[in-house]
């Protein structure tokens, strides 16, 4: 009995002392200058960097980051710290890139339109100055918060037109749908890489979310 619970005593520091020697903690955006090698993603040094990331959302009908009513920016990206996230994948509609009357509304003006008043009073609160920045300054705010923190940002196309996703018939889905110009989607994504080609904790970008709806055609897909 004293021999098993011995083995079992030894076995469970294993397996302790294992977790203890994988766990790394995340890369700090203001220290490392991401690359590739292989199908790698690497430090300077050439030590593997594995991204955890958590979803953001700024894709909705008024383009603001959710949650900028309800706390502060910084504390939001501390809490992303806190919870061993070392990166966020924060999402972003086609049309802030390539609609300059949407893309120059200020994060006031857009969530008045919208009938969010209380969301306004929130911000004003919580972040006051958001409330008149540009939707486009709004979002750059919250990515240098994120570097402020040390988060790294993948930039995630999730639509085009801003709104809920996902619907198979939403127009968003797939390439040609009502809302998904191809020749559109392709200058917004290059628009987005020129504006946040020099902020250093923005490391990469998703280039669509889930491609999907009746006139995809999988059977050309070839996998």
């Amino acid at each position: 009995m004293l021999r098993t619970s011995a083995r079992r005593a030894a076995l469970c520091l294993l397996v302790v002392v294992l977790l203890a020697a994988g766990h790394r903690e995340p890369p700090r955006a203001a220290a490392v200058t991401l690359s590739t090698s292989s199908r790698w993603v690497v430090d300077p040094a050439g030590r593997r960097v594995k991204l955890a990331c958590v979803n953001w959302p700024s894709h909705l009908e008024p383009v603001v980051t959710e949650g900028l009513g309800r706390q502060p920016v910084g504390a939001i990206a501390g809490m992303v710290v806190s919870l061993g996230f070392n990166c966020v994948r924060l999402t972003y509609p086609i049309a802030l890139a390539t609609n300059a009357s949407l893309s120059s509304l200020t994060v006031r003006q857009s969530l008045l339109a919208h009938g969010l008043a209380e969301t306004a009073g929130g911000v004003e609160v919580n972040n006051p100055g958001f409330l008149d920045l540009t939707l486009m300054d709004s979002l750059k705010a919250v990515v240098n918060a994120l570097g402020e923190k040390d988060v790294l940002v993948i930039l995630d196309n999730h639509v085009s037109k801003p709104g809920w996703c996902c619907g198979n018939d939403d127009g968003n889905g797939f390439f040609g749908d009502r809302d998904f110009d191809t020749d559109v989607w392709v200058d917004g994504l290059g628009n987005m890489a020129t504006i946040f080609a020099d902020v250093p904790n923005v490391v990469g970008m998703s280039l669509r979310n889930e491609l999907r709806g009746p006139r995809q055609n999988p059977e050309d897909w070839y996998t």
